[in-house]
């Protein structure tokens, strides 16, 4: 989980660090073992790997998210079902700022995190983003599973004003859930970091083992379920439609739903490898900190834990896709989506080429006007020299 790995790097020995090129055993040796030296020397791909793929993550997801909301929020796409996918693309852009910062804070060394109040805001806000986006994903696959399989409650459940009263609980119930965790952190004035309150280490564990279990493990179990539903209803809706009125052509509300089960699998697929390999990390413990720098590499238990945290940034980085290709996913699959996007750029472009033909015709009449300003006042020049000569 992202938190997880927020919580090693502000626990880490602060000492500047350059990821570009492994460590000598020298540098090592005058600094003392240090658990995130020891990567730095025998996995700098742990290092490596996240800044090229959440560069590309961060490339696409950004311009997409953005794209996405504004076009889930424009008629004819503005319906129940948007309401949910523009809030879910807001909170991806929003998490993909804040993965931003702690990038930029872990791997690129820039203070942005070990400030006052920015300290404790930043888990809080990391945090709630992470759980509103399966919360999201949950609310928009109950709401098409009522859609289809009560049709006549779809008036009742499926609009666009309870949609919003759904996205408001889920944000508050996201920032609730997280807002704890300002209580766990607080600024050093001292050290000018950071630090983890260590009489609430074992609150803060069981809290967050405790919610990440439900918004990571429990609610994408439960997405997969109701995608299950969903799917026999629609199979089996069809197969009653041909019985009574033969082959029928499909509706768009059928392809709707296709395209958001797409996009729920896509999160359940990326979000419970990550979840099991999370809870798996106490099976790979680090070894025995009393060995040496180089009599690392040829311990059992190290080797197996250096593997498995290789393994694991791998995984987590795949597992952060589901922030940045929805609008992709909308564009590949939803017809509806890609008219919409074309009528939207179409209509930019009439925009911008009417803005263009409005200043060319202000520019065009200021013109004239000057042209004609100038005429009278030679005309009336001329008059008073004749005057004059006279």
């Amino acid at each position: 989980m992202n938190f997880t790995l927020f919580l090693i790097f502000l626990q880490m020995n602060t000492t500047n660090i350059s990821f570009e090129s492994p460590l000598t055993t020298e540098d090592i040796s005058q600094i003392g073992l240090d658990i995130n030296l020891v990567y730095e020397k025998y996995i700098p791909e742990r290092f490596i790997i996240p800044k090229v793929l959440k560069t590309i993550l961060y490339i696409f997801g950004f311009p997409g998210n953005v794209l996405a909301c504004i076009l889930w929020l424009q008629k004819p796409m503005l319906h129940s079902s948007g309401c949910y996918l523009a809030a879910l693309a807001v909170s991806d852009v929003v998490f993909l700022i804040m993965s931003l910062m702690y990038d930029l804070t872990l791997y690129w060394k820039v203070k942005i995190l070990d400030f006052p109040t920015i300290c404790q805001l930043f888990p809080c806000l990391y945090l709630s983003v992470q759980y509103l986006s399966p919360l999201l994903t949950l609310a928009f696959t109950v709401e098409r599973f009522i859609s289809i399989r009560f049709p006549f409650k779809r008036r009742i459940y499926c609009n666009i004003k309870r949609a919003v009263c759904v996205i408001l609980t889920l944000v508050s119930i996201s920032l609730g859930v997280a807002g704890i965790q300002i209580y766990f952190w607080h600024y050093d004035y001292d050290s000018e970091e950071c630090v983890y309150k260590l009489e609430l280490v074992y609150l803060s564990e069981k809290w967050t083992w405790i919610t990440e279990c439900v918004m990571f493990i429990f609610v994408p179990v439960l997405i997969l379920f109701f995608n299950i539903l969903l799917v026999v209803t629609m199979r089996n809706s069809s197969r009653r439609a041909q019985e009574l009125y033969g082959p029928m052509p499909p509706k768009q509300r059928t392809a709707t739903t296709k395209m958001l089960l797409v996009v729920s699998f896509v999160l359940i697929f990326t979000t419970i490898p990550v979840s099991i390999v999370y809870s798996l990390k106490e099976k790979f413990p680090a070894g025995d900190y009393s060995y040496s720098i180089d009599s690392i590499s040829d311990d059992v238990t190290w080797r197996r834990h250096l593997n498995f945290l290789l393994i694991q940034e791998v995984i987590y980085d795949i597992g952060l896709v589901h922030y940045a290709c929805n609008f992709y996913l909308y564009l590949l699959i939803g017809k509806k989506f890609r008219l919409a996007i074309k009528k939207y750029f179409q209509k930019l472009s009439v925009m911008k080429l009417i803005d263009f033909k409005d200043r060319n015709s202000r520019s065009l009449r200021s013109s004239f006007t000057e042209l004609r300003s100038f005429s009278w006042w030679t005309s009336c020049s001329c008059i008073l020299d004749t005057f004059g000569h006279r």
